[in-house]
């Protein structure tokens, strides 16, 4: 049997990847348990249509594409509604000082700088990824780290 006529199972890369999709869907939602949810219903969705998987490109691009596009779809079902509206939970405070940065970044912008900064995407596919223009995520990026750089320092803890 040749390796073209093996069927593409995608479970063990879905395993591998689920600590980047989780802190990508986090950046997101904006919300632990939403996010955490989105990231079920990806993997089955993957599972389901690992078929469209063609093997070209990076398997996470695709995955990160349909936490965005399973996102937006979710928001627009319930009509546009942020984290805070739909019922964020406080568990954000459970994860440090750097989800709680990122997390209160505006809008659009942590998970632009998460593709970027984090997972060290290129621009041309980080904004695929986000549906957006190159140019459009370069200016998010740029407005981000702005952003961030204007933050005052988290006091740091002390550890015995």
């Amino acid at each position: 049997m040749n390796a073209s006529a093996i069927p593409n199972d995608i479970r063990r890369d879905l395993v591998a990847l689920l600590p980047r999709l989780r802190r990508f869907a986090l950046a997101v939602t904006g919300d632990a348990l939403t996010a955490d949810a989105l990231v079920q219903d990806v993997c089955a969705r993957a599972i389901q249509k690992s078929h469209h998987w063609k093997g070209k490109g990076r398997i996470e691009s695709w995955l990160f594409s349909l936490i965005r596009t399973a996102w937006s779809d979710e928001t627009k079902k319930r009509g546009n509604l942020g984290p805070a509206e739909i019922g964020a939970s406080q568990s954000a405070d459970a994860h440090g000082p750097a989800t709680r940065t990122l997390l209160c970044l505006p809008e659009g912008f942590a998970g632009t700088l998460l593709l970027a900064d984090v997972e060290h995407f290129d621009y041309a596919e980080a904004a695929s990824i986000l549906g957006i223009s190159a140019e459009l995520f370069a200016s998010r990026l740029c407005a981000a780290r702005l952003h961030l750089s204007s933050l005052p320092p988290e006091p740091m803890e002390r550890r015995a």
